[in-house]
């Protein structure tokens, strides 16, 4: 049952199966007569840009409504989501680019037929590796909000292009939604499983061997934890600004979860989550970045001469598990291959490391299991940033850094999710070749002997899953001052207490920092100061608001007047366009900035060199000066000018001109730039078109929120950087990009009087044994029912309700 209040027309939009006379939360005259309420039952305001604020008296209804809104907004990318998860990639869309879809779906079928999950799903109560019934009631809830919306409105009423009419529409089970949880926690090298093959094995299945060792999608974030002694209010304020694609499942949704008494947090989850992994509460304020930290590693295995399927374990020869999986192809013959796993994980193959005669590699990813959901509940419950600390350590399941601030003015950084537990010298005793030494100095990935039980990872008394650091070996820092992310290692998180002598698994110390880490740090000492122009000393939101969007670029600051002098005595005359533009430029990565898209390529090329090296004692200020010396310089510039001559762009261009996102064929002008080169919003961007520049964002500033805490309370803003929806036909597919075009926020309205001043439109969406009657039991599209009779029990059950 839905219905629907738009404040823009004033008319009650009434659902499918029933209708209500109001559209007040509450059970229907019927339900009230017969003494049945509905299973599910939550009422979603939206506001503007169609931020959904679902509030339900339970965390069922509370799944409910955000798996309907979301639904509602991202009915496709949900569905394309449940057919990766359950291996049908291949079955509904066809092999793929370079069998892409083959791949994942013999990766996803091969984690189905282990039934991990279905363990994972009955442990032991009080496990942390098993869900709470919270947890499980917030799946469960999500899945049926999916499927009712799916009942609903996804037959001719679906608009989205993307799978109208599409064959692999159908509704969500609990059971689709914990194998996307697992799923996120354990991709590891599907094309390497995928491809693993004995030295005489079919030579088809060894087709897939480019996987590199460390697989990275490029992804970055910034965070800024800022406490009481550079706020103006004495009190906590935070930054969270994850770079994320702008397409596909890691895309973020904003929500707003609402249980009166119980739970109140707002914010942005990934777009197939029910939970919201970057937000606020009342009391604290938190976000992630991507970590430096390997959360997997391989085993070298010494193979059985005798069987290149049998490896050796202190001399024993154990036979490796085989696991036959079958994948269906869309107009093609079915695929089938044959799996190998060890007790370390499963067996892969690339070219780094191949599948000999004598050596074979398993990877071994840590444990997280579908602890995910618990996590972010523990958080959400979490008073101070002590407390998330403790939070953390209770589940380590966290895949990144975690960066927060509270209500106090403390703040927290902690690298605290499952890190494999390899020492520096474990690693050097058990690292048994050439490549496992070289990956350990050079990747810090640790490759070890599987021939030796004394090479397992580690196990010690606080940790929570066997194998991995305890969360007191984790690096973490509380402050009152700051803590500063942008995807370096935990070095340097506030100069001032640097924090050192962890594992190299966890990232580097004392090496050089990344530019746009360096500019993360002076862009807090420049406003603690008061010397980077804006008014005043301190944080407050409106100060961080401004820091983040004036769209700094610390490689240019660094280096361009004496780019420009070398440019213009040393370039000659085919370079004096690139000399005058570059002169011209405000350099900023602004809309309106003229001459950064030549920089840009000219730093892509290598140009930014440099002349004093760097310094371990004064990590913020080196490397520094260009190196005029350098041949790379010049010949980078002269590159960068002749590409944009080749393509027809001016190097004089407005970035906004030739750097957009384009939707529905209307071109967004996007400012920010490139991290590398020192740019804190950064953007990526695609290929660079001829006369049109760059046409589309690939990954970059997604979900950027800003939160300060108060004596009345938090206040806090954000923007989606690419909209809310991915249906091209909804009217929040480019609202918000355009507001980020514009350097615009959307207030959060974290407090029931801000929803309601910015009220747009209430759904009170609802299902339960009600839905039967009329014919509606022949409408659940997974069940099937005898009649209403049937229908009617097996709703009012909550055990078999989820499964339907």
């Amino acid at each position: 049952m839905s219905s629907e209040f738009d404040l823009r027309s004033g008319v009650c939009l009434i659902g499918l199966l029933s209708l209500m006379s109001s559209c007040a939360v509450g059970p229907s005259a019927g339900e009230a007569q017969s003494g049945q309420l509905p299973s599910y039952q939550a009422e979603i305001r939206r506001t503007a840009y169609g931020v959904p604020h679902v509030k339900a008296k339970d965390y069922a209804g509370l799944g409910f409504g955000i798996g309907y809104a979301s639904a509602e907004d991202n009915l496709c990318e949900l569905l394309e989501r449940m057919i990766t998860v359950n291996g049908e990639r291949a079955r509904y869309l066809g092999p793929g680019d370079k069998d892409a879809n083959i791949i994942s779906d013999i990766y996803h079928k091969r984690l189905i037929q282990t039934g991990e999950l279905e363990t994972l799903l009955t442990g032991a109560a009080n496990d942390p590796d098993t869900p709470s019934q919270a947890s499980r009631d917030l799946g469960r809830g999500y899945a049926a909000g999916v499927s009712r919306y799916i009942r609903d409105r996804a037959g001719s009423d679906l608009k989205d292009p993307r799978c109208k009419g599409a064959p692999w529409i159908r509704e969500m089970t609990e059971t689709d939604y914990w194998r996307h949880v697992l799923a996120g926690q354990v991709l590891y090298q599907p094309a390497g499983v995928a491809a693993a093959a004995p030295p005489d094995g079919p030579s088809e299945q060894r087709a897939a061997l480019d996987d590199p060792l460390v697989e990275t999608l490029g992804l970055g974030s910034n965070a800024y934890g800022l406490g009481r002694e550079v706020t103006r209010s004495g009190r906590g304020v935070l930054l969270a600004n994850p770079h994320y694609p702008w397409d596909g499942q890691n895309r973020f949704y904003r929500m707003h979860m609402m249980i009166p008494g119980e739970l109140n947090v707002v914010g942005a989850g990934l777009v197939t989550n029910a939970t919201i992994g970057i937000g606020h509460t009342e009391s604290i304020a938190w976000t992630h970045t991507v970590s430096t930290a390997r959360r997997f590693g391989y085993f070298e295995l010494a193979l059985d001469p005798a069987d290149p399927t049998r490896y050796l374990v202190d001399g024993k020869s154990v036979p490796m598990t085989k696991m036959t999986v079958k994948v269906d192809v869309k107009d093609a013959s079915p695929v089938e291959r044959t799996l190998y796993t060890t007790e370390f994980g499963p067996v892969v193959e690339t070219e780094t490391l191949p599948w000999t005669k004598t050596r074979a590699y398993a990877i071994s990813y840590v444990p997280q299991g579908v602890r995910s959901p618990d996590q972010y509940l523990a958080i959400w419950k979490s008073r101070s940033v002590r407390e998330l600390r403790e939070a953390l350590g209770r589940y380590q399941a966290t895949g990144f850094n975690t960066t927060a601030t509270d209500s106090q003015g403390e703040t927290f950084f902690g690298d605290m999710g499952m890190i494999p537990n390899v020492s520096e010298e474990l690693a050097r005793k058990c690292s048994a070749s050439e490549l496992a030494r070289k990956q350990w100095a050079e990747a810090r990935i640790p490759v070890l002997d599987g021939s030796r039980s004394e090479c397992r990872w580690a196990n010690v008394s606080d940790s929570t899953a066997p194998g991995v650091f305890g969360s007191s070996r984790t690096p973490q820092l509380f402050r009152t001052d700051y803590v500063s992310q942008s995807n370096d290692s935990h070095w340097l998180t506030n100069p001032e207490q640097p924090l050192e002598g962890y594992s190299p698994i966890f990232g580097d110390e004392r090496t050089q920092r990344s530019l746009r880490t360096r500019l993360a740090i002076h862009q807090i000492e420049d406003r603690e100061a008061g010397r980077d122009g804006l008014p005043g000393k301190g944080f407050d939101l409106r100060t961080l608001q401004s820091v983040i969007f004036r769209n700094r670029h610390l490689g240019a600051e660094m280096i361009r007047d004496d780019l420009v002098s070398l440019c213009r005595t040393q370039g000659g005359p085919d370079l004096a366009r690139a000399c005058e533009a570059l002169a011209k430029w405000d350099l900023r990565v602004d809309a309106d900035s003229r001459g950064a898209h030549l920089f840009h390529l000219f730093a892509e090329a290598g140009g930014i060199q440099f002349s004093t090296a760097f310094s371990a004692s004064d990590p913020v200020a080196t490397p520094r000066m260009l190196n005029r010396e350098d041949p790379r310089v010049l010949s980078a510039l002269r590159g960068a000018l002749k590409k944009l001559d080749e393509l027809g762009i001016s190097p004089e261009a407005r970035l906004g001109d030739v750097q957009v996102e384009t939707r529905n064929g209307e071109r967004i002008p996007i400012h920010g730039g490139a991290g590398p080169e020192g740019v804190f919003n950064v953007i990526t961007v695609e290929a660079l078109e001829p006369k049109l520049g760059w046409t589309s964002i690939r990954h970059g500033s997604s979900w950027i929120m800003a939160v300060e805490f108060t004596p009345e309370g938090p206040i806090s803003q954000g923007v989606l950087t690419y909209s809310q929806s991915t249906d091209p036909t909804s009217p929040n597919y480019s609202d918000q990009t355009k507001l980020y075009s514009d350097k615009g926020w959307d207030d959060l309205r974290f407090s029931e009087t801000a929803i309601e001043a910015g009220l747009v439109s209430k759904t009170v969406v609802s299902e339960g044994p009600e839905d039967c009657a009329e014919a509606g039991w022949k409408r659940f599209g997974r069940a099937t029912f005898a009649g209403e009779s049937e229908c009617r029990r097996l709703l009012a059950n909550e055990a078999v309700r989820g499964r339907l």
